[in-house]
């Protein structure tokens, strides 16, 4: 192992500056990451309870003139400021609640890159941005108006400029990750995650290797910086809490959502079936274009193309071995491209998620046993490019320029760090699906350390087979087995059975099955449709609507008896003008989502977390009042309590079904009960007529 002579930050001339390949690849994969992220943005809606509560900064702020109710105890103000700021801008339209998560995920592909690029070298920066640009999961939620992609992003810059404090000992960079982090918890209040992975990280690594380059109170200092800043970006927000319980009360809120040890087993199986419920072609491709990307770069970089003069002028008996070289180039690119092919055709199958769990337990193995990325970012420090084993090529300086520009030991501690700590408590949460995007960013890491020290691997017994002429060793019985297979699920994963038990490729269909398309307008619909029963209701119109009115993701059934059994013309829906000057009121309880919606089609919507709603004589009101409950309501703590107790409050009007996307029936249901129950995935609206209350029991 070569010792650091020269100072830790120390870096090779020119090697930040990306190469044609880099370049192209990381642009590619950017467009890519862009087209699929504003792609069919007319299936966009407001359609989950958080995007609900983020997204009323449009309409209920200005029109009551206080936040929604509880907004504080949802998350910090950052993505609701951020969405009122886009909501003023012209050419965006509807499409202001997701564009600052689009705008996140984006850039998460960029921090992504960097980070990578930075801990494990370019080709794991190429292979990171190509995940990140295609995951179905990360492009699903970079779709929805909620707080975890940009808070993701903090956390990854924050991360990012942590570590080069750490590797340049300079306080500047400390206080840059302390305000990345502060703004991660201006967005989410678990934005602190960014210290706990930082200090964990950092402390291994001292521990392990770090100790022989700096003191151990420079390193509390710098950690401390990134603290301090962090907890000063915070302090207007933790001070703004006080007059609502201080940051206790938001805490003791998210404790209720805590389990214990009994439910670790079964959550942490939950988030393991959202990410194959939510898993898609995208994903299972772009394991295959990342690591063909990040393999003819290093290919290139590595200055194969030179092995032969290299052997000519260092006269290594001539022609033969020259000959040898070529044959050796050329199989390490077609041992490259095969392994792209593999991983795309092998994840068709198996679920991205588990292959790439499986690259990142590699890489933390790899990394350690064979630590061939860190050998060559020390030689990039110390600028030496002599053969690393006796009669071996000599390293070329694009093999430096390739190499990471941190230290990639402090990047495997960080990253093993975070992956365990999140592994670890992740699970002890109620399993909402987004709360598995920090785990799933250090699974990135390590698949992409994996990736990088596969190639380094290969690349460097390449070039001491080419250097001293050997030949390639043949296979053993092991290799020929792993070998085989490979080939197996290789052929399995593009054929497959019929039911006639006749072999036949896989359909296309089949290899596009994907949450990505999904269209989340259906509340949108349904709160058309109950805005004009209500308006029809307040006209004492309560005929049963023609069904050719009625959206056809959206399913309207009246429970009020007709006034005339005699046919009626087609009735076209009203304009939002007409509703609004309709003089009514709809409550609704626990569907801030359904809220936004009804404001938009011109109805008053008041959020609700109680049902009495009559007036304080407990009269009808002087004009219609309705309320509303949805799947949300039905599944509130002590709702049905409430409900048996004013049943007789309530004056049934219609009910509106309508079908939720995948990514919302996830939070109502698990996998397991959506795939045994079909009907699940319609859900319905119940409008009420409030009216005069009977005696309570």
């Amino acid at each position: 192992m070569y010792a650091v002579h020269a100072k830790p930050h120390t870096e090779h001339p020119m090697k930040l500056r990306p190469s044609v390949i880099e370049s192209a690849a990381i642009c590619g994969f950017f467009a890519l990451g862009l087209l699929l992220r504003v792609w069919h943005p007319e299936r966009e809606a407001v359609e989950h309870f958080d995007e609900g509560v983020y997204s009323s900064v449009i309409w209920h702020d200005g029109l009551r003139g206080t936040p929604y109710p509880a907004r504080e105890f949802y998350a910090p103000p950052l993505l609701p400021t951020a969405i009122e700021i886009c909501s003023l801008l012209p050419g965006i339209g509807d499409y202001a609640p997701f564009a600052p998560a689009a705008l996140s995920g984006l850039l998460t592909i960029v921090a992504m890159w960097l980070l990578a690029r930075a801990w494990f070298g370019k080709a794991a920066g190429i292979f990171v941005a190509a995940i990140v640009a295609l995951s179905d999961f990360h492009v699903i939620y970079s779709r929805m108006a909620m707080t975890d992609v940009p808070c993701l992003l903090w956390i990854i810059a924050s991360v990012y400029c942590g570590t080069l404090a750490i590797q340049t000992h300079k306080f500047r960079w400390a206080a840059v990750s302390g305000l990345f982090c502060g703004l991660a918890w201006w967005t989410k209040y678990t934005g602190w995650l960014p210290l706990a992975i930082l200090t964990s990280g950092t402390i291994t690594w001292w521990i392990w290797v770090g100790r022989k380059q700096m003191g151990i109170i420079r390193v509390m200092l710098l950690l401390g910086t990134v603290a301090a800043t962090a907890g000063l970006v915070f302090l207007p927000w933790w001070w703004h809490l006080q007059p609502f319980g201080g940051y206790a009360a938001v805490s003791a809120n998210h404790v209720s959502y805590l389990g214990g040890f009994a439910s670790w087993r079964d959550n942490l199986a939950s988030q393991l079936s959202f990410q194959f419920w939510l898993d898609g072609s995208s994903g299972a491709f772009s394991l295959g274009l990342g690591m063909a990307a990040a393999a003819i770069y290093r290919w290139n970089a590595a200055g194969c193309s030179t092995w032969n003069r290299g052997i000519e002028t260092a006269d290594l008996r001539g022609l033969t071995k020259s000959t040898g070289s070529m044959f050796s180039r050329a199989r390490i690119l077609v041992r490259f491209l095969v392994a792209s092919l593999a991983l795309s055709a092998i994840a068709l199958r198996i679920w991205t998620p588990l292959l790439l769990s499986c690259l990142a337990l590699g890489g933390f193995g790899g990394m350690f046993l064979w630590p061939v990325v860190r050998r060559l970012w020390l030689r990039t420090v110390a600028n030496d490019l002599t053969p690393t084993s006796e009669g071996s090529l000599p390293l070329s300086p694009t093999d430096l320029q390739s190499s990471a520009s941190i230290d990639p030991a402090l990047g495997l501690c960080t990253t093993l760090t975070w992956f365990t700590g999140m592994l670890l408590v992740t699970p002890f949460y109620y399993p909402y699906s987004r709360l598995f995007l920090p785990l799933l960013a250090s699974i990135w890491l390590a698949a992409a350390a994996g990736v990088s020290w596969w190639l380094e691997s290969n690349i460097s017994v390449a070039r001491r087979i080419a250097g001293t002429g050997e030949k390639t060793p043949p296979r053993t019985w092991s290799e020929r087995f792993v070998g085989g297979m490979l080939f197996v699920a290789v052929a399995s994963s593009v054929f497959a059975f019929n039911e006639d038990d006749e072999l036949a490729l896989i359909s296309y269909s089949e290899l596009f099955q994907t949450s990505l398309g999904q269209d989340r307008t259906s509340v949108v619909n349904a709160a058309l449709e109950l805005s004009d029963e209500c308006v029809r209701y307040a006209r004492g119109d309560v005929h049963v609507p023609n069904k050719n009115s009625i959206p056809t993701n959206a399913t309207i059934r009246p429970t009020v008896e007709p006034a005339s059994t005699e046919p009626l013309p087609h009735r076209l829906p009203f304009t939002a003008d007409e509703r609004r000057k309709e003089r009514l009121i709809v409550y609704v309880f626990g569907e801030p989502a359904l809220c936004f919606h009804l404001a938009n089609a011109g109805i008053s919507a008041v959020p609700v977390s109680h049902l009495n709603l009559q007036n304080p004589d407990e009269t009808t009101p002087d004009f219609p009042t309705f309320v509303v409950i949805g799947p949300n309501a039905k599944r509130t703590e002590g709702f049905w309590e409430m409900w048996l107790r004013r049943d007789g409050a309530f004056e049934p009007v219609a009910e509106v079904f309508y079908r939720p996307s995948d990514v919302t029936l996830l939070d109502l249901f698990s996998p397991k009960w959506l795939s045994q129950h079909e009907e699940a995935a319609t859900q319905k609206f119940e409008l009420h007529r409030v009216r005069s209350s009977v005696a309570e029991n």
